[in-house]
């Protein structure tokens, strides 16, 4: 079964998501030692929470996972132009904790990129599992490349 989400607004991009953090940790002799990792700023990691709670509501009753890849075809309408492989990585967090599969089974797929007015931002993404009829129907359009539009 695949199903459809719509997750307004502009995505920010993974170059603006995550930044340097000087944290510390505790050395065995009870010391603190300074070193630098990286987490999501507080624009990012609302959005993320945001796509998250629409995938939740978005997820048909009775879906889960069989096994096997998951491929997300996403459409694009951004406000502003970004880089499609930046924004993935959010959007793919936020499905994997809302479905509660490891990002490392899906396929992602950008179809369409398209700048509208930012009213009109949103992402599109269709989850199709391994098997389904839309995944069956794009397996054999890419096993004939010279029929694509």
């Amino acid at each position: 079964m695949s199903w459809r989400i719509t997750i307004p607004g502009q995505v920010p991009t993974i170059n603006h998501a995550y930044e340097p953090q000087t944290r510390y940790r505790k050395t065995a002799s009870g010391g603190n030692v300074p070193y630098t990792g990286i987490g999501k700023n507080a624009a990012a990691a609302a959005y993320q929470q945001a796509a998250a709670l629409v995938v939740g509501v978005a997820r048909p009753s009775g879906w889960e996972w069989q096994g096997g890849f998951i491929r997300l075809v996403y459409r694009f309408y951004l406000a502003r132009d970004a880089d499609c492989d930046n924004l993935l990585k959010i959007l793919n967090d936020a499905i994997a904790r809302k479905i509660d599969v490891n990002d490392r089974w899906f396929l992602p797929m950008v179809m369409s990129k398209r700048i509208v007015k930012e009213p009109d931002a949103r992402v599109e993404v269709t989850v199709i599992q391994d098997g389904d009829d839309e995944w069956l129907a794009l397996e054999a359009l890419a096993q004939r490349p010279d029929e694509l539009p």
